[in-house]
């Protein structure tokens, strides 16, 4: 595979819609070169805004990245026409930052477990044992505050990139700060050497670097739960359905010992 091949199929999703935007854009130069026949404003948008989502599709970007395809131009259209303030958009970007900063480039975007997952996590740690618990990529921290509160013998540490999604969780598990915390960073720097249970809810891309990471910190026999995205050629011990959306599930994965 090229070195461009690599960085297109593991790089994160924005550089596939910025893509998408850009060759939409170049095909309607072309098109209005061929024909300079004067078409309505909105029609030039509505046909930015299907062919970015349609390569975004193509390029197995998921349903928020095909919307976000469509509303880009949308607003752009809408702004060429109206007087916005010039703190606007530095305002806007700044928020994306805060909120999916984290995601943009790890392709992990910002999802949210609901209490039926964290009812089912709470049967996997022992109560009265002082496990370590950690959740990579915490979000805004529901189900380490619903843990911590339930198992006050265990401790629970929360990992999460995005700043204001760090504050949030950090700031909603301020009432148990004596058997959980959270942590601004990486969840690729976090160390697992000591953990006993790990969960993340995080998306297909990277699970199989989060196994082998796991299969190298983490304990022979500890736990990896993911929430709903499976490990690439790997059988889970266990599966457990989630109520709501289809396929919603927690699969266990019990570290091996090495070879």
């Amino acid at each position: 595979m090229s070195r461009f091949g690599s960085i297109w199929g593991s790089g994160p999703p924005v550089l596939k819609a910025l893509a998408a935007q850009a060759l939409g854009f170049l095909f309607l130069l072309s098109l209005a070169h061929l024909f300079p026949g004067r078409l309505p404003f909105w029609l030039w948008v509505a046909l930015q805004a299907l062919l970015a989502a349609s390569l975004a599709a193509w390029w197995g970007l998921g349903p928020w990245w095909r919307v976000f395809q469509i509303l880009v131009p949308v607003a752009l259209g809408w702004q060429l026409g109206h007087a916005v303030s010039a703190w606007v958009y530095p305002s806007l970007l700044a928020v994306v930052f805060l909120v999916f900063g984290g995601g943009i480039l790890t392709r992990v975007p910002l999802y949210n477990s609901g209490s039926a997952a964290w009812d089912e996590l709470l049967t996997l740690i022992p109560e009265g044992e002082r496990w370590r618990v950690v959740d990579l990529g915490a979000g805004l921290g529901g189900p380490l505050a619903a843990l911590a509160h339930r198992r006050p013998e265990a401790r629970f540490i929360g990992v999460e990139a995005s700043p204001l999604v760090w504050l949030i969780a950090w700031l909603r598990c301020l009432p148990w700060k004596k058997n959980c915390r959270i942590q601004a960073g990486s969840l690729w720097r976090f160390p697992l050497a000591e953990i006993d249970l790990a969960f993340a809810f995080l998306s297909p891309a990277p699970m199989a670097a989060l196994w082998e990471k796991a299969c190298t910190e983490m304990k022979p026999g500890t736990l990896l739960i993911s929430h709903s995205f499976q490990i690439p050629g790997v059988e889970p011990e266990r599966r457990i359905s989630l109520p709501g959306r289809p396929g919603a599930c927690l699969l266990l994965y019990r570290i091996p010992k090495m070879p």
